[in-house]
């Protein structure tokens, strides 16, 4: 039986590579097939169940698949100008765009939703799910008109008649409000960019919970995991000195406190996260941006997309088999975890802590300290004088596994030698270093 099953499914492979020969490139050096689903930008992925998923492309069409992504369809819902889509069941989904559309029966047939929403100004929808056939929410953002267009609120709306009528049910200044998730009809989770809303009573009554970020900030989110679970992730941007991080931090008490767990040493974007189990998280960004961990968020790889597009979505079905959509239309698909073969040939997060000499040796006033760090961890960095008396204290604070770099300036110091030591977990190092005026 099993010697039938291999064989089958060897000249099935075949004959699905012959399918997509025209519309399909493969790149063995990334992990990943790359498909096209013509050139309109895909906007949103989405799997309510393993075989059946379902990609949106703005100024384009609504694909489904029930074959696990081997093929998709064009639904043609009827819808001019589509956004963002999201399935709660295979059958239950709603479809931004003029007009929205909601479905109960995996796009057979589509009833109009209302786009006449209670707002001051031109309201943006960033996100929206239906926990049943009537009952449905959107979080968005309500900006304002002249003579103040720079301001704007974060806004939740409600229906409970299968969008014909939309209810205010949220609104707080200068929020941001990115994405939305109910467990059930009473409890659900908003994402703004700097906090945590919920209800417990059906949208009645929201409260608004910036305090878990203090310790991470400035840290935007842009997109979580399963908020109701115990250890959520959030993907987002960490900003400073005029220039965007990459950045996830992760809780492991449903939400009550937060770290970093990854913070990419180069400017980046993510846009979507998707967590497979504790220990295996997906996310995706800008210029071909794919991250993942295997161990929780101990350690992150830089996976190797092929590609320079932006990546809009992401979803895995298991470990080993996922897809990403992005712009133009492209939809990679891994059945290897986006690695070659078994092992992970990338840029992978540092496996071990260094902390290298510093440059330039000797300097005059200021010199680059460069150090990685192979699991999250309290890091401190400090310079002493010869005698052991600490002159500086450059980093004292929690940092996730990565490579940094710090910038010492020894204006108010005189020439002579001087030592930095590097304690991060249980690691401690010290090199000297030489200032010369």
């Amino acid at each position: 039986m099993m010697k039938y099953f291999n064989v089958s499914f060897f000249i099935y492979i075949q004959i699905l590579i012959l399918l997509f020969f025209y519309t399909c490139e493969v790149f063995p050096q990334s992990g990943w097939i790359h498909q096209f689903i013509n050139n309109s930008n895909c906007v949103t992925l989405n799997f309510p169940q393993k075989d059946t998923g379902y990609i949106s492309q703005h100024r384009g069409s609504l694909f489904k698949t029930t074959d696990r992504g081997y093929t998709w369809n064009d639904l043609n819902p009827g819808i001019s100008f589509i956004g963002p889509a999201r399935f709660t069941t295979a059958l239950l989904g709603i479809v931004l765009g003029l007009p929205s559309k909601l479905t109960t029966n995996g796009g057979v047939s589509w009833n109009e939703v209302s786009n006449n929403l209670p707002g001051i100004g031109n309201v943006h929808i960033t996100d929206q799910q239906f926990i049943d056939s009537n009952t449905g929410y959107y979080v968005g953002i309500d900006f304002y008109p002249d003579p103040v267009p720079c301001c704007y609120d974060g806004v939740i709306y409600k229906t409970t008649d299968s969008g014909l009528n939309w209810n205010l049910v949220y609104r707080h200044g200068a929020e941001q409000l990115q994405e939305i998730y109910f467990k059930d009809e009473n409890n659900g989770i908003a994402l703004d960019h700097i906090a945590l809303v919920s209800t417990t009573n059906g949208g009645l009554n929201w409260v608004y919970n910036s305090s878990p970020f203090l310790n991470v900030r400035p840290f935007f989110n842009r997109s979580m995991t399963d908020p109701f679970k115990d250890t959520i992730y959030i993907a987002g941007i960490k900003t400073g000195f005029g220039a965007d991080t990459g950045a996830i931090i992760k809780s492991t008490d449903k939400g009550v406190s937060w770290h970093y767990s990854l913070l990419l040493p180069y400017s980046s974007r993510f846009r979507k996260i998707f967590l497979i189990d504790n220990s295996n998280v997906f996310a995706v960004g800008d210029t071909g941006l794919i991250v993942k961990t295997t161990n929780g968020g101990e350690n992150w790889a830089v996976l190797n997309s092929g590609t320079r597009k932006r990546l809009n979505g992401v979803s895995f079905i298991n470990k080993d088999t996922g897809f990403v959509v992005g712009d133009s239309g492209l939809v990679l698909i891994t059945f290897t975890g986006g690695l070659v073969g078994v092992s992970n040939e990338l840029s992978v997060i540092p496996d071990k802590f260094i902390l290298h000499q510093n440059y330039p040796n000797p300097f005059n006033p200021e010199t680059i300290i460069r150090y990685q760090l192979s699991f999250y961890s309290d890091v401190s960095l400090k310079v002493f004088d010869v005698l052991g008396n600490e002159v500086a204290e450059l980093v004292n604070i929690k940092q996730p596994a990565g490579s940094y770099s710090v910038k010492f300036d020894a204006g108010g110091l005189p020439s002579g030698i001087y030592f930095y030591r590097l304690d991060a977990g249980n690691f401690s190092q010290v090199k000297k270093m030489m200032v010369l005026k």
